[in-house]
């Protein structure tokens, strides 16, 4: 579909500022939502590495104090005697060293294992479970230092394992903890100004977070393992989750660090609703603009289109306006210059026109006194009136009368082609049959055809009975069209003719196999008296010789005929190809007589 040029000039001037001023403010609005967001991820990552500090400390102190009580001579003196873990007094010896090193450590978890890997002695307030804490006791055993992390009944503890020896000999295993729970998630919160929450597996084993509504959003959140910003009932949280140091490998004890982006997004969402009354106003900004580019431009273009138009009616007096000193103005100074000049040269045409018509109209008249007389006086001649012919001289006369009839003919035609430009072409419209108009057509084109070899059909579609039109002349613009495709024929080729009916139009096809013709005189062809050859080859023939012109009043006289009855006439061609001419009349088909079998036939075919 094509966009006319008063919409396309304010679309393209609204666009332009339109797509700057709303790119530019999209791209202020990602560019800050990803600043506030990566603000944030860097501040967690921040708390991350205090995190990671306070918990190797934490572990550095864990490993200090084990490392002090197993190499004490009292403890290890205490794992080197020979009884066995059901001894009642080792058990009770065990228990009693160890509470007075509880109490100098302050841990929330102390255990004391025999080289088997019985625990001896408890001492802490809290105990550990035996399928948690069974690898770091075997690695201790081993002769191992080791630290990680034991999870058992809803609680999590930070680790340290030594092992106890004697001689180099592994006696026992110390192991000592603290919780990670909500007294250091509470600890962490205050340095890392972030919600510390610490997770064993789908429990929460501690958090600063202080409603329980929300430690179960974030327990939900680290099951899917869901996008890093959660919407807890409280707020908007940015999250950050890692596994804690020493959990070991496929571990799901985590650490998780929670940034509330309720007063980052509430700023943002203020930003965004100023960037959207911006743009609001860049819409505005950018329609008025383009309204006034529009008017500037479009109107007086427009002015100029109407002008032309105005021209084709005949109207050389439209205003145009537009007399300002820019390149618009000066476009409208030479369209009325060239208006004008347009103008006087049509005036001439038309004046040329006129003497042109008035004079066929004269010469016409003028030609029919001396026919009528020569008529009248080849006729006495000829019967003998006027005294005895020798058969010579009949000879002459029929030439005569042969001659006389071309010349009749010819002022005829020239009479009505003045008529039809005069626009005073007038019909007689009756009932007549579309097959006898046709067939009509024929007969008088190919009785001109002498010694031509082109074959001419005639198809009426069956039924198609009778109509309201001047038959005469429709049959004498068939008949022009037909002799214009015998004439640009060659022997062999053939001319079709087909009628029928389309709704209440009647169509008439004359179509040829000839030389065709090349498009711009195809365009031309109809417009104007014009010949389908150079008048270098017109001579005087009475047949129809192929490649030959004549007066070039056939397709005119064709187009009027067809026109007074208010249709139209259509060419299509190309060179070597033939050409095909369609005529289009409106016409008021009348029901068949009774017995009109003309109308049932389906047509005839003459061969030329």
């Amino acid at each position: 579909m094509t966009v006319p040029l008063r919409w396309k000039i304010p679309l393209l001037a609204v666009l332009a500022p339109l797509v700057l001023g709303l790119g530019s403010l999209w791209a202020v609005n990602q560019h800050v939502s990803r600043r506030v967001y990566s603000d944030i991820r860097q501040e967690l990552e921040a708390a991350s590495a205090v995190f990671g500090s306070v918990y190797a400390t934490r572990a550095r102190e864990l490993a200090s104090a084990a490392e002090v009580i197993a190499r004490d001579p009292r403890f290890f003196s205490a794992l080197a005697l020979p009884a066995g873990a059901e001894d009642r007094h080792l058990r009770a010896t065990v228990r009693s060293v160890a509470r007075d090193f509880g109490r100098i450590a302050a841990v929330d978890l102390f255990e004391v294992f025999d080289a088997r890997g019985r625990r001896l002695a408890t001492v802490g307030p809290q105990a550990s479970v035996a399928g948690g804490r069974a690898e770091l006791v075997r690695q201790a055993l081993a002769g191992r230092a080791t630290a990680g992390v034991l999870a058992g009944e809803g609680r999590q503890y930070q680790v340290a394992a030594r092992p106890v020896m004697v001689d180099r000999r592994v006696v026992g295993a110390v192991v000592l903890g603290t919780q990670i729970g909500d007294a250091l998630a509470a600890e962490l919160r205050g340095l890392t100004r972030s919600e510390v929450s610490f997770l064993s597996g789908p429990a929460v084993t501690g958090s600063s977070l202080a409603s329980a509504a929300d430690r179960l959003v974030l327990r939900e959140a680290a099951e899917e393992r869901a996008d890093p910003v959660v919407h807890a009932p409280s707020g908007t949280y940015l999250t950050l989750s890692r596994s804690l140091p020493g959990a070991g490998l496929g571990s799901r004890h985590l650490y998780v660090l929670q940034r509330s982006l309720d007063g980052e997004l509430a700023f943002l969402r203020r930003l965004q609703a100023d960037l959207a009354r911006l743009a609001v106003a860049v819409v505005l900004a950018a329609v008025l603009i383009g309204l006034l580019v529009a008017r500037a431009v479009v109107h007086p273009i427009s002015r100029l289109v109407r002008g032309a138009e105005a021209m084709e009616q005949g109207d050389y007096d439209y205003p145009l306006g537009g007399r300002g000193h820019d390149e618009i103005g000066y476009l409208t100074e030479r369209f009325r210059h060239m208006r004008g000049r347009q103008r006087a040269y049509v005036e001439s045409l038309e004046e040329v026109a006129r003497v042109k018509s008035q004079f066929l109209s004269v010469a016409s008249h003028e030609l029919r006194t001396p026919v009528t007389i020569i008529q009248a006086y080849g006729e006495l001649l000829a019967d003998g009136s006027l005294g005895p012919v020798t058969p010579e001289q009949r000879q002459a006369l029929g030439s005569i009368a042969e001659g006389l009839g071309r010349i009749v003919r010819i002022t005829e035609d020239a009479t009505f082609l003045a008529g039809i430009e005069r626009q005073r072409a007038t019909l007689r419209l009756e009932p007549c049959d579309v097959a006898a108009v046709v067939e009509a057509a024929l007969h008088a084109a190919v009785a001109e055809a002498v010694g031509r070899r082109v074959a001419v059909d005639a198809d009426v579609a069956p039924g198609l009975g009778r109509a309201r039109l001047d038959g005469p002349r429709l049959s004498q613009a068939v008949a022009n069209l037909i002799r214009n495709g015998i004439r640009f024929t060659p022997d062999g080729g053939a001319v079709r003719v087909r009628a029928r009916r389309e709704a209440e139009w009647l169509v008439i096809e004359v179509a040829d196999t000839g030389i065709g013709m090349p498009a711009e005189q195809r365009q031309r062809l109809l417009d104007r008296a014009a010949t389908l050859r150079d008048p270098r080859h017109h001579h005087s023939s009475q047949t129809l010789e192929f490649n030959s012109g004549g007066l070039g009043l056939g397709l005119p006289i064709a187009r009027g005929i067809v026109e007074a009855h208010g249709g139209s006439l259509t060419a299509e061609s190309r060179p070597g190809e033939g050409s095909t001419f369609t005529l289009r009349l409106p016409v008021e088909f009348l029901p068949a007589a009774a017995g009109d079998a003309a109308a049932e036939a389906p047509g005839q075919r003459l061969a030329a």
